[in-house]
């Protein structure tokens, strides 16, 4: 059987890379999986059953909520305001709009959940001031993709919530867990930032003339209601108020009420909004309901049991293991999305960790955060080919700019992988 299970793995690889849509690959490669191991009647078993079990889930629901409240928020165009906010209070330093995008990456990450989105949201907005201003190219693009990585750990972060769903983790303990490492992370896109500004004056040869204060302060009327919102869902999850799934709805119904209050959605927009919000919540609980089965297939090989033993018998130290599966989760972002790594990975990877003794929501700071990396690394580097379709600048020049980035998230990573308490100190006073 683990043959079976190695041979269906690969075939699930060889079919990515052909182009298939992950949903697809994992449906075809478990069923085969099941029918080489089980037989027919196994195979029409799970089908009937794993696939609708897995979406009819109530803490899923969270998901769609939040991927509607982004498209509200969006659809009444909060998104671009919050960057422009930030513009006005940062904009005047040297490297100013690039401090601005981080604040404005983290405003947008605590409403928007995904990372492709806030890249897009704020390449379209901060480079064309970027470019007038004389920035280099490479530097303000790669700053604007790595940026965007925000969105996938600050809640409302759809990797965290899919790592609670895959793994039965406390939503609410995850998301709250993911509000320190995110801080940490966009504390070191500035400092990075700083540097590079100060090493090479040319990257953001000039500053803009600065704003009034007064300017400043009215910039915010646009800005406030969702800075409320995202204060409020924070506090309610933290406090136990509300549960992350009705956080979710709130949220969504919140977004819709401040957008039609304020005049900034038509009716196109809310029909916009739905159907944005359904096509991408549909594209991510097919993802989940077909990994079912391969869930479930590679349970009846037993390698996760196998390989547990394996180690065990062999002695090899835990921390190797974490080690060892998070290089793997880097190398696997050199060519999938974060959604498809989490949905592979996880049914293997997860019960192997948390049988050594790994605290499960520790884990999904670790494994959300590998996979944010790899929203920035080549070949794939989905953010990265995001912004340069955005922004009309070579792939090449981008990847060009994010590598500073990349190795400062590294050391991150290796932070949040020494000193746990950082993911672990808020879930732990909730």
């Amino acid at each position: 059987m683990v043959s079976v299970a190695v041979g269906m793995t690969l075939l699930l690889f060889v079919l990515l890379l052909a182009g298939m849509p992950v949903a697809f690959t994992m449906l075809t490669t478990g069923a085969l999986g099941l029918y080489l191991t089980g037989g027919i009647y196994p195979l029409i078993g799970v089908i009937k059953t794993a696939p609708y079990e897995h979406v009819t889930s109530y803490t899923l629901s969270t998901l769609p909520m939040f991927v509607l409240m982004a498209e509200f928020l969006t659809a009444g165009r909060f998104t671009r305001d919050l960057f422009a906010a930030s513009h006005k209070w940062l904009g005047h330093m040297r490297g100013g709009i690039a401090y601005a995008a981080v604040a404005g990456g983290v405003m947008l990450s605590a409403v928007s959940g995904s990372s492709t989105a806030a890249a897009g949201t704020l390449a379209a907005a901060a480079h064309p001031e970027m470019r007038r201003y004389g920035y280099n190219d490479s530097f303000s693009t790669g700053a604007l993709a790595v940026i965007g990585t925000l969105a996938i750990m600050i809640p409302p972060s759809i990797g965290l919530v899919l790592f609670g769903v895959f793994t039965e983790t406390s939503v609410g303990a995850l998301l709250m867990a993911g509000l320190l490492p995110g801080a940490l992370t966009a504390a070191s896109y500035a400092l990075t930032i700083a540097f590079i500004v100060r090493r090479n004056p040319d990257a953001a040869p000039t500053a803009a003339e600065p704003v009034s204060m007064r300017e400043r302060i009215f910039g915010l009327k646009t800005v406030w209601p969702i800075l409320l919102l995202m204060g409020s869902m924070i506090a309610a999850i933290y406090s136990g108020a509300i549960t992350p799934t009705e956080v979710g709805a709130v949220g969504a119904l919140a977004a819709l009420v401040i957008a039609i209050v304020m005049r900034r959605m038509g009716w196109s927009d809310f029909l916009h909004a739905l159907s944005a919000a359904t096509r991408n919540s549909a594209m991510i609980l097919a993802i989940i309901a077909c990994s079912a089965v391969f869930g479930i297939f590679l349970t009846l090989t037993g390698v996760t049991q196998n390989l547990l033993m394996a180690i065990q018998a062999a002695d090899v130290p835990p921390f190797v293991v974490l080690l060892c599966v998070l290089l793997m989760l880097l190398v696997l972002g050199f060519f999938l999305d974060q959604l498809a790594i989490l949905v592979l990975t996880l049914p293997l990877t997860f019960p192997l960790l948390a049988g050594l003794g790994y605290e499960p929501v520790w884990l999904g700071i670790l494994f959300v955060k590998a996979a944010e990396i790899g929203l920035i690394t080549p070949p794939m580097g989905i953010n990265v080919f995001v912004v340069a379709s955005t922004t009309k600048v070579t792939v090449g020049k981008v990847f060009r700019g994010v590598w500073p980035f990349v190795l400062v998230e590294l050391i991150v990573l290796a932070l949040l992988i020494a000193f746990p308490a950082i993911s672990l100190w808020l879930p732990g006073r909730m």
